[in-house]
């Protein structure tokens, strides 16, 4: 199959549950290259994660960041949509949605490095990217949660579900960035999007094709409820985007 570009989220996707990249998502991310199909992140990290990652890989980007809240590359530095909520802002909210709801949410702010090392196997600088943020509070908050939150939240934001943390942003979707994204891909074929959790529906529902990636515990239920015609990923996290990719490249 020829492919235009392919869309994919980081954390759960294409990387390891603890950050790292499969050396079988490294082959395919090199195959990818040396066909000259773009690799666009679209990711809830920080634009100084986004940034690390493009080099780290060898993509000329863009790259998406903070659940659609801007683009970043390795020339340019991050540019924020017009509806991007400013983190100061968000602050506010947080801490009144804290008081009106009574929920025990805790900003990524407040928590301490080892805290923050344990639920994102982050350390040293690559902890101190994760915590640079300039458009999204992610909150530490159970499920149960969500819904009240969700009521409570002024107009200006909203809260989406993702692997670790509730965000708490402006009304951005990772599927906003595609047609800036695909601006970088001009050339003809399938646009593939790549995702595994929530916060990927509308990522996934803006690609041609869509591949949700499962965790060990298997495929989200809630993007399989929403993107029925979805491929899902033979393996979990990069050795399962690594196959799914393999698979269509080898289609006629």
């Amino acid at each position: 199959m020829k492919l235009r570009a392919v869309l994919t989220d980081l954390d759960g996707t294409l990387l390891e549950p603890d950050g790292t990249l499969h050396p079988e998502a490294a082959a395919m991310v090199r195959a990818l290259t040396n066909r000259s199909i773009p690799l666009l992140p679209v990711t809830s990290k920080t634009a100084a994660e986004v940034a690390w990652w493009l080099e780290e890989l060898g993509l000329a980007g863009p790259g998406g960041f903070e659940n659609g809240a801007g683009l970043v590359d390795v020339a340019r530095g991050p540019r924020l949509v017009p509806h991007a909520v400013p983190l100061e802002s968000l602050r506010s909210v947080a801490e009144d949605l804290r008081r009106a709801t009574g929920a025990p949410l805790r900003t990524l702010e407040e928590l301490a490095d080892a805290e923050l090392s344990a639920l994102t196997a982050l350390t040293g600088e690559a902890l101190a990217r994760a915590r640079a943020r300039l458009a999204t509070l992610p909150l530490v908050v159970e499920e149960r949660w969500d819904d009240v939150l969700r009521r409570a939240a002024p107009p200006p934001v909203r809260l989406v579900r993702g692997n670790r943390f509730l965000h708490l942003q402006g009304h951005h979707s990772k599927a906003d960035l595609v047609p800036a994204l695909l601006a970088a891909a001009a050339g003809e074929g399938v646009v593939v999007a790549c995702g595994d959790a929530p916060n990927d529906r509308e990522l996934l529902g803006a690609g041609q094709l869509a591949i949700v990636v499962p965790s060990r515990q298997g495929p989200h239920p809630d993007l399989l409820a929403a993107l029925p015609d979805a491929k899902v990923a033979p393996a979990p996290h990069g050795r399962g985007w690594a196959a799914a990719l393999a698979d269509l490249l080898d289609e006629p």
